[in-house]
């Protein structure tokens, strides 16, 4: 698997359903989530296809703590010194201090089955690892160009998204909603009401470039779709 580029030194690679990005930032990687149990060699290979070792993945950030996006944390710590940044609601998580809560089918049939098929199968629990840096929304991350965090509950309580503030801006929506198999929301919510509200927050922005946490991304003047649909 070969990261695909979808921005300007912004990369995404596909583990099955489910997308993690890297942000070349000078010689090093930033890392937006981590995929599955057992995504890390993958992740890793990535990396190196991009021209840099494990020792230069320096940043991972999760947009939340769900086992498909922070699965492989753990692993990829052993393997790298990459300082850790997440919401304090996900990042208690992560350390095991507080249980995963286990969202609810998301709007629709089709969520609703794979809801059934998916998350109703899923592991309850992560690997727990540590968390560097608590992020709050409105705080900009120091590196890829300035990444600003969005706090977008819903999807989970400590969701964030992040905006790359250049070239036109790239939003990374996480899990806020999904473009698997066409722009919708989530298969699972701990809220659809606040979920509905970040949506609306988010469409509010502009951006050349819309990625998520499942399916493609979409860019140009496909990417207003995004605002259409959730203004």
């Amino acid at each position: 698997m070969t990261p695909t580029p979808i921005f300007p030194g912004v990369y995404s690679l596909t583990l099955g359903p489910v997308n993690v990005f890297y942000i070349h930032d000078g010689d090093a990687l930033t890392l937006i989530d981590t995929g599955n149990v057992g995504d890390e060699q993958a992740i890793l290979a990535g990396a190196r296809s991009l021209g840099v070792e494990p020792s230069g993945i320096r940043q991972i950030v999760l947009t939340h703590c769900h086992p498909d996006h922070a699965g492989s944390l753990a692993a990829l710590l052993e393997v790298t010194d990459a300082q850790v940044w997440a919401h304090r609601i996900e990042a208690e998580i992560v350390r095991g201090n507080t249980t995963l809560p286990r969202p609810t089918a998301g709007p629709g049939l089709l969520n609703w089955f794979l809801y059934r098929q998916t998350i109703l199968k899923s592991s309850a629990t992560i690997p727990n690892a540590r968390v560097d840096h608590e992020v709050a929304d409105g705080d900009v991350l120091p590196f890829g160009g300035g990444l600003r965090a969005l706090h977008t509950p819903g999807h989970s309580a400590g969701h964030l998204a992040f905006l790359l503030e250049r070239d036109g801006a790239l939003l990374f929506a996480g899990d806020v909603c999904s473009n698997l198999p066409s722009l919708n929301y989530s298969i699972g919510y701990e809220s659809v009401p606040e979920g509905r509200l970040s949506l609306a927050r988010l469409a509010t922005l502009n951006f050349a470039t819309v990625c998520f946490g499942h399916g493609k991304a979409l860019t140009g003047s496909a990417a207003r779709r995004f605002n259409r649909k959730w203004a």
